[in-house]
């Protein structure tokens, strides 16, 4: 968590078993309510952003997007070196899942 000073204030009303469920984890945790409510917050809030289907892109970002999309592949020789080489599943395995030996 960052190290800066905390200015914002938030303010929710539960229902009693939505407190008595929080409050259990945090006897079990010895986590503070506030670390808690915000830790859970963020995360969930990083979540539902980097899980959003829809982007607004202004005209000039749109038309840069699609001269990167529209660019010819760049070869990456490591990369094709790493996925023809055997996954560690392969290697422990013998054989690639799903194959029988």
């Amino acid at each position: 968590m960052e190290a800066t000073t905390k200015k914002g204030r938030w303010s929710v009303r539960v229902t009693p078993a939505q407190d008595a469920v929080v409050r259990r984890v945090l006897e079990e945790t010895g986590e503070s309510l506030n670390d808690y409510i915000v830790r859970s917050t963020v995360h969930a809030a990083e979540t539902d952003l980097a899980d959003r289907r829809v982007f607004v892109a202004d005209d000039a970002s749109w038309s840069e997007l699609q001269v990167l999309l529209d660019a010819p592949p760049v070869l990456k020789p490591e990369l094709a070196k790493l996925l023809s080489a055997p996954s560690v599943l392969e290697q422990r395995s013998g054989s690639a899942p799903g194959r029988s030996a």
